[in-house]
């Protein structure tokens, strides 16, 4: 009863509001920032106007949910998507969920997916990592809708990082309520880890029936797309207007996505941030199988069905033991998806490669990705580390990038990992862009994290985007600036007015397609312009002279 009354008493205060939306809606191929600031407008207005204190409750195909409301956000945690991946189903695709009768509570988030504990290293503070509890039975995801919105409006999809190995969809900076109050439906999703999420192994392969092992994250990813399909127009969201979007493994899921036939049409926009042209290496399904059978070996079991018998603890440890199929220079991460030629067509990291989804895609990095150089002796160490990296061409790279003291040496050292990576981006996008049809929006992020960086000092780290775009930047606990609040509004503007049209719109800047021979990025900090993804030209030329000579541009 006082829920009737309060929607009663706030029924003229939101209707011309929600018709604004509505309106909009139907119209969004006509986007204007001038309209997406109407909107989100409208949505706030909607909200300061329909506030309750009732719990929300959904009715959706598979049955009823039970919410909560806060500050005009209602939030739905802990949904199944996929039946517990556990016993015969350990490392089987997802099972669809069942329905259930009555009412059921989505007020908590469900454990993060099996996975070693968590702790804070480097600048990545509590917001950034996963709470104590974690289990196998974890295929969950979380909503977060407008309360007092009837029109179907867009969603956006997040798909987590962590290296294929760690993390969830209910970290602190995941938080949807910033995002879903610009008037889209948000949803975050859990996804199966490590060896759990990407073992493969011969008989698991003949086990599939469809030839392939070891995708079982990414057909978490495709099924939690799927249960969104089917069953986000309860929360109001509008299932042929969907954006995935993700960071770092969450990411590099996006390029597998896109190059899915089985996520074919699930999906119309795509973002990936810390993304295209990471440099990870992606294994052939025979690859993943060798590592699954020394697996195997080191679990001291024979087969499927006893790995499946082993606990958890006892899985985790024997994979915690295996070292990488290629050691080398670079990080090398054993349980990570593999091209099987069923879940993914192609190689993601090859811009030339066919693709299933060219849908429009926003994807580039952080300014400071890199790790920092040694406190000590860095001239010295910038000169055996280039050496080391880049064979033949480091003379080249050595006359381009000043060393001659500690100073000088430092500074070129952050720069060249950024080159490396944004060269990196660069020419995949020129090969994306020639190769196919889909539109391509290149960025640099650059605005420092207030948090602890690398160095103690704030910077654009890994991952130092996401809580501007979720709004989420109040979680660091640390004093936070004007120019703070100023790139939060812009990400969020930016990434919002993506998912409702497709272009990324920046105020008074032309952020243009990627294109055969653009070297430029959109920079996205206290201020945004477009400017050269690499510090010059000559620097970009010796970095892609380098790659054609067979060697490796990446993220790390």
């Amino acid at each position: 009863m006082p829920e009737n009354l309060h929607r009663r008493a706030s029924a003229v205060a939101t209707t011309v509001m929600v018709f604004i939306l509505r309106s909009f809606v139907k119209s969004r191929v006509a986007l204007s920032l001038g309209t997406v600031r109407v909107t989100i407008t409208a949505v706030a207005l909607i909200h300061l106007a329909g506030t309750v204190d009732a719990q929300p409750v959904v009715n959706t195909p598979l049955g009823k949910l039970h919410g909560t409301i806060r500050s005009g956000i209602d939030r739905f945690l802990g949904i199944p998507f996929a039946q517990a991946p556990i016993g015969y189903l350990r490392w089987r695709a997802p099972v669809p969920v069942k329905s259930w009768k009555g009412i059921r509570e989505a007020t908590v988030a469900a454990p993060a997916c099996y996975q070693p504990a968590a702790k804070p290293f480097g600048p990545y503070t509590s917001e950034f990592l996963i709470g104590p509890d974690i289990s196998e039975d974890c295929l969950y995801l979380n909503v977060w809708k407008p309360a007092h919105v009837h029109a179907r409006v867009p969603v956006l999809f997040f798909i987590h990082g962590g290296g294929f190995g760690s993390g969830s969809g209910s970290i602190p900076i995941y938080d949807g309520s910033s995002l879903a109050r610009h008037g889209v439906v948000v949803v975050t999703i859990n996804y199966r880890l490590g060896v759990f999420g990407f073992l493969a192994t011969p008989e698991l392969t003949r086990e599939s029936g469809k030839g392939t092992s070891g995708n079982f994250g990414l057909l978490d990813q495709i099924a939690a797309l799927q249960w969104v399909k089917n069953n986000i127009a309860a929360f109001g969201g509008d299932p042929h207007h969907i954006t995935i979007a993700g960071q770092s493994a969450g990411a590099a899921s996006v390029s597998d996505l896109i190059a899915s036939p089985m996520a074919r049409g699930l999906f119309q926009r795509a973002i990936a941030e810390s993304g295209s042209g990471m440099g990870i290496e992606m294994p052939t399904l025979g690859e993943a199988e060798s590592v699954g059978q020394n697996l195997l070996a080191r679990a001291g079991v024979n087969s499927a069905a006893q790995l499946r018998a082993l606990s958890p603890e006892a899985v985790l440890n024997a994979a915690a033991s295996l070292t990488p199929p290629k050691p080398g220079a670079m990080p090398t991460i054993i349980f990570v998806p593999n091209r099987d030629g069923v879940v993914i067509s192609g190689d993601p990291e090859d811009g030339a490669a066919p693709i299933q989804s060219p849908v429009p895609f926003i994807t580039g990095f952080n300014a400071d990705e890199g790790m920092p150089p040694p406190r000590m002796n860095v001239a010295s160490a910038f000169e055996m580390m280039v050496h080391a990296r880049y064979g033949s061409s480091a003379d080249r790279m050595l006359a381009l990038y000043p060393h001659g003291n500690d100073k000088e040496a430092s500074e070129s050292w952050a720069t060249l990992a950024r080159d490396r990576y944004m060269a990196s981006l660069t020419i995949w996008a020129q090969e994306r862009a020639k190769s196919s049809r889909q539109p391509v929006y290149t960025y640099l992020f650059t605005h420092p994290y207030p948090g602890r960086g690398w160095d103690g000092t704030p910077s654009a780290f890994h991952t130092a985007e996401v809580p501007y775009v979720f709004g989420t930047v109040d979680r660091s606990g640390s004093h936070l600036t004007q120019a703070d609040r100023a790139v939060e509004s812009r990400m969020q503007s930016v990434w919002i007015t993506f998912v409702l049209s497709g272009k990324p719109i920046v105020p008074h800047q032309n952020w243009p397609v990627a294109g055969r021979e653009s070297t430029n990025v959109m920079t996205l900090g206290q201020t945004a312009r477009m400017q050269p993804a690499v510090s010059n030209k000559e620097r970009f030329e010796a970095l892609r002279a380098y790659a054609a000579a067979g060697g490796k541009l990446s993220l790390f």
